[in-house]
């Protein structure tokens, strides 16, 4: 994963290894905080902002018009790697995305990842549900049943930051942590009409389901089949149909993707086809665009910048 933005207040650092603090007033953390001082700890107020083409406010978090309804914060012993504590939080929650959680003093690194992604889950090691009560923070006093990998039954948009921090006595403590997104996103495009009795779209590639914690990183590409239900664009033309796949740092992977458009009533395809060497790629938009009721062999393939317009594109 790119190096995640660690900043405080309002200002940004482009390292996220530099440890941060800044002050922050919360009356209403005082007495908790004097507790966990004579432990030789500090309540310290975080506050997560995923970026880019996101709008932030408190209790919530909305990446390109949609809520970001998960949020996963572990926290580790800079020094050791050992994980200390663990907090999921929900959109529920309210103070969602501006969790105050107590850190014993000294070096850490804080893992995080905000998602939309549905039934996201954590796994242990054996790759058993490793479950917590929601909006509560769990210390970890057994390692070798601490999560270690992050799932989802579906992936959606996410976002991620590792971040190293330096906890001290202080009080009003706050750190400020921008998530860069984990996700590319693929985009088919029907230039024809979508026929009347349409029913799904068939798509098989190679897609990595989970993310490991301690490498911080995509891990088991494996063989996957998405289906669409596009019955309600029946009679339709230029529909698109949007996904979201975990991807690899840097220039993402390739896979080939094989479509199959399905009819009601029939067990025989319209048609089906597979595409060569498709990247896709963290914060970039890929989009497959043709006819796909009627395709014709052939394709091209243009590669742009910026998750706001569409790259990778791939016309047949």
């Amino acid at each position: 994963m790119s190096a995640a933005l660690l900043a405080a207040g309002m200002m940004s650092l482009a390292s996220c290894s530099k440890d941060v603090m800044s002050e922050f007033v919360n009356a209403g953390t005082q007495q908790e905080q004097s507790e966990s001082e004579s432990e030789g700890k500090a309540v310290v107020k975080l506050v997560f902002s995923p970026t880019p083409s996101v709008s932030y406010t408190r209790a919530s978090m909305m990446a390109n018009g949609k809520e970001l309804t998960d949020l996963y914060v572990l926290d580790y012993d800079k020094a050791t790697g050992k994980l200390l504590q663990v907090l999921h939080q929900t959109s529920e929650a309210e103070d969602f995305a501006e969790p105050s959680m107590s850190f014993a003093y000294g070096e850490h690194t804080l893992k995080v990842i905000a998602t939309r992604s549905e039934t996201s889950t954590l796994l242990d090691s054996e790759g058993s549900l490793w479950s917590l009560t929601d909006n509560t923070a769990f210390a970890i006093a057994d390692d070798a049943h601490a999560p270690v990998v992050w799932t989802s039954g579906k992936t959606s948009d996410s976002f991620g930051a590792s971040v190293d921090v330096t906890i001290q006595a202080a009080k009003n403590q706050a750190i400020n942590i921008q998530l860069e997104r984990m996700v590319a996103k693929l985009v088919l495009k029907n230039m024809g009409t979508f026929p009347d009795d349409c029913s799904t779209i068939q798509m098989s590639l190679n897609e990595y389901k989970a993310w490991n914690w301690q490498s911080f990183s995509v891990i088991d590409a494996v063989k996957n089949q998405r289906t669409s239900d596009v019955s309600k664009y029946a009679g339709k033309t230029g529909s698109s149909i949007s996904y979201f796949f975990l991807a690899p740092d840097g220039d993402g992977y390739t896979t080939n993707i094989s479509f199959q458009m399905n009819h009601k009533d029939s067990e025989e395809p319209y048609t089906s086809f597979t595409l060569s060497d498709v990247r896709l790629q963290r914060n970039h938009i890929t989009t497959v665009a043709g006819s796909f009721y009627d395709h014709q062999a052939g394709f091209s393939l243009s590669v742009n910048d910026g998750w706001d317009e569409e790259q990778n594109n791939v016309e047949f």
